[in-house]
């Protein structure tokens, strides 16, 4: 789903870098991510001998249950790693897969017209889940921990519950009709059939028994078995595509990360499908040809935000998934390349949209969540997770929770 891919934040996934043999290892850990039970559950993790990746599985699959409209096991993501006992830096690309059924009208009606909504919401929206293959690549090749001791602070999360805040009500309300719609999702994340009111606590117990399969039964306890057999049911039942093939095909890739220099800092980052790196790579090689910490705020505001314009047109003018688009990446991460670009900029003007074609709308991140860690050993994680749209799909595979 390399189309959803490109709806990843411009800055997904930053881990500076300078020479690596210097770097001293930290004298704490840490842990940042969008909601404070997630970072809890990794800093759990931390405190019970895991390292950065173990934490980065217990975050995740947190995050999966308590931020709901952001990410999830039925969702993806990307996880840029360093590993510091050999410098190795490598990216998961755990994002989704289009069903191997799929085709460029599935969304389209007998008069090629688009179907409203059709690709958003229900079975036929849903793409091939990555997030529980990349739980399980992080556990055995790069973690500590078993990974049933890893997913158990989410397990507890999912049954136990959490308590529904100011931001969860808002993105219900938001997507309150799809939800409505599906029976399973509207039991798990609606009172009634209504937004939940703060402080309702949102128990999950079907999602809580996937990842107890997953805990026990590794990749085989999400894509085999009886959970695949209900997923594949379910989103069938819903009009969609899926097979148990589709289940059984999907893997896990590891990608070189991009990397590029800025002011003598060393900056890894999200390689594509993830168009984070490359982008990054271009508007900060616009900015370095300014002197910002000697202009006025206002100044260093239109410049950011000019650079980071151009930066979007060409991720929507040339990037896509590597494995079936060629991007002109030594064009875009070359300095000569930002040098042009830098000339287009008016230092007191905006430029206009009209002239920069090729971009498309973009939503304001609600669907996407990311955390960073770091151990006492010097492992970093940065990871950028995403259900595509708030809710996903706003349908729940019956007896899943996915």
């Amino acid at each position: 789903m390399w189309q959803a891919a490109l709806l990843i934040l411009l800055l997904p996934s930053v881990v500076p870098a300078a020479d690596e043999q210097a770097v001293p290892r930290p004298a704490a850990q840490a842990i940042a991510s969008a909601h404070p039970l997630a970072t809890r559950a990794g800093m759990q993790i931390l405190d019970a001998g895991g390292n950065a990746f173990d934490a980065a599985v217990a975050v995740s699959a947190a995050l999966a249950v308590v931020e709901p409209y952001s990410s999830g096991i039925g969702g993806g993501g990307f996880w840029l790693l360093h590993r510091a006992s050999d410098g190795k830096q490598v990216m998961l690309d755990g994002r989704e897969k289009a069903p191997l059924g799929a085709r460029r009208d599935l969304y389209l009606n007998a008069q090629g017209d688009v179907v409203p909504g059709l690709s958003m919401d229900g079975g036929l929206a849903a793409g091939i889940p990555g997030e529980p293959a990349a739980l399980v690549r992080l556990a055995e090749h790069y973690g500590r921990l078993p990974l049933d001791q890893s997913l158990a602070p989410a397990i507890r999360l999912a049954e136990e519950g959490f308590p529904v805040d100011g931001h969860y009500r808002a993105m219900a309300r938001f997507r309150l009709t799809a939800l409505r719609r599906f029976p399973a999702a509207a039991e798990t994340f609606l009172s009634k059939g209504e937004v939940p009111a703060e402080g309702v606590l949102i128990r999950q117990p079907a999602l809580a028994g996937t990842l107890r399969a997953l805990a026990d039964k590794g990749r085989a306890g999400f894509y085999a078995g009886e959970v695949a057999r209900r997923l594949v049911e379910g989103v069938r039942k819903a009009g969609g595509i899926w097979t148990l093939d589709d289940l059984k095909q999907y893997r896990i890739i590891e990608r070189e990360p991009v990397s590029f220099s800025y002011r003598g800092q060393r900056i890894v980052s999200a390689a594509l499908p993830s168009s984070g790196g490359v982008g990054l790579a271009t508007m900060l090689n616009i900015l370095a040809g300014y002197s910002l910490d000697q202009l006025e705020p206002a100044e260093r505001v239109h410049l950011v935000v000019e650079a980071m314009r151009r930066a979007y047109r060409d991720r929507a003018q040339y990037l896509g998934d590597p494995d079936f688009v060629k991007a002109p990446l030594s064009l875009l991460m070359d300095t000569r390349y930002a040098d042009g670009l830098r000339a287009s900029i008016h230092p007191q003007h905006a430029t206009p949209s009209r002239l920069l074609p090729g971009t498309a709308s973009l939503s304001n991140g609600t669907d996407t969540t990311h955390f960073s860690v770091l151990d006492r050993e010097g492992n970093r994680v940065a990871a950028t997770l995403s259900v595509n749209y708030p809710f996903g799909a706003a349908f729940i595979a019956p007896g899943t929770g996915v």
